[in-house]
Protein backbone atom coordinates (compact mmCIF):
# COMPACT_ATOMS: atom_id res chain seq x y z
CA UNK A 1 0.00 0.00 0.00
CA UNK A 2 1.47 3.30 -1.02
CA UNK A 3 0.40 6.95 -1.60
CA UNK A 4 -1.05 9.24 1.07
CA UNK A 5 -1.36 6.67 3.91
CA UNK A 6 -1.02 8.80 7.00
CA UNK A 7 -4.43 10.87 6.04
CA UNK A 8 -5.92 7.81 6.91
CA UNK A 9 -4.53 7.72 10.59
CA UNK A 10 -5.96 11.43 11.26
CA UNK A 11 -9.56 10.28 12.43
CA UNK A 12 -10.10 14.14 13.83
CA UNK A 13 -8.19 17.02 10.85
CA UNK A 14 -8.20 19.96 12.07
CA UNK A 15 -9.34 19.13 15.36
CA UNK A 16 -6.00 20.47 16.75
CA UNK A 17 -6.06 24.31 14.88
CA UNK A 18 -9.96 24.28 16.33
CA UNK A 19 -8.55 23.81 19.84
CA UNK A 20 -5.76 26.14 20.00
CA UNK A 21 -7.85 28.61 18.00
CA UNK A 22 -5.74 28.89 14.78
CA UNK A 23 -6.90 29.32 11.35
CA UNK A 24 -7.08 26.34 9.08
CA UNK A 25 -4.53 27.30 6.60
CA UNK A 26 -1.96 29.11 8.82
CA UNK A 27 0.73 26.69 10.70
CA UNK A 28 0.81 26.31 14.40
CA UNK A 29 3.37 28.45 16.06
CA UNK A 30 6.04 26.06 18.01
CA UNK A 31 5.32 27.86 21.34
CA UNK A 32 1.33 26.65 21.43
CA UNK A 33 2.19 23.70 20.12
CA UNK A 34 4.79 22.54 22.75
CA UNK A 35 2.36 24.28 25.17
CA UNK A 36 -0.55 22.05 23.91
CA UNK A 37 1.60 19.05 24.12
CA UNK A 38 2.13 19.74 27.80
CA UNK A 39 -1.28 20.02 28.23
CA UNK A 40 -3.55 17.87 31.28
CA UNK A 41 -6.20 16.53 29.06
CA UNK A 42 -4.75 13.45 26.95
CA UNK A 43 -6.58 13.79 23.64
CA UNK A 44 -4.88 17.56 23.07
CA UNK A 45 -1.47 16.21 24.35
CA UNK A 46 -1.62 13.10 22.05
CA UNK A 47 -3.24 15.38 19.02
CA UNK A 48 0.18 17.76 19.46
CA UNK A 49 2.60 15.05 19.67
CA UNK A 50 1.53 13.77 16.70
CA UNK A 51 1.19 17.12 15.06
CA UNK A 52 5.41 17.14 16.45
CA UNK A 53 5.80 13.59 14.87
CA UNK A 54 4.21 14.68 11.48
CA UNK A 55 6.30 18.23 11.41
CA UNK A 56 9.69 16.20 11.68
CA UNK A 57 8.87 13.65 8.88
CA UNK A 58 11.02 14.29 6.19
CA UNK A 59 9.63 14.33 2.75
CA UNK A 60 10.65 12.12 0.02
CA UNK A 61 13.28 12.14 -2.60
CA UNK A 62 14.93 15.95 -1.57
CA UNK A 63 12.00 18.14 -0.86
CA UNK A 64 12.22 21.17 0.98
CA UNK A 65 11.75 21.27 5.20
CA UNK A 66 12.40 23.56 7.49
CA UNK A 67 13.46 26.59 6.03
CA UNK A 68 14.13 25.79 3.22
CA UNK A 69 16.98 22.99 4.20
CA UNK A 70 16.79 19.94 2.08
CA UNK A 71 16.12 16.33 3.27
CA UNK A 72 18.63 13.49 2.95
CA UNK A 73 17.66 11.48 -0.35
CA UNK A 74 15.85 8.50 0.04
CA UNK A 75 16.37 6.97 -3.50
CA UNK A 76 20.55 6.09 -2.52
CA UNK A 77 21.59 2.56 -1.02
CA UNK A 78 22.32 2.81 2.74
CA UNK A 79 26.00 2.46 3.31
CA UNK A 80 27.22 -1.09 4.69
CA UNK A 81 29.39 -2.02 7.46
CA UNK A 82 32.74 -2.28 6.85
Amino acid sequence: MAGKWIQKAIKHPGALHKALHVPMGETIPSGKLDKASHSTNPTMAKRANLAKTLKSLHKKFGGKIDGGKPSPRLDRKPRGRG
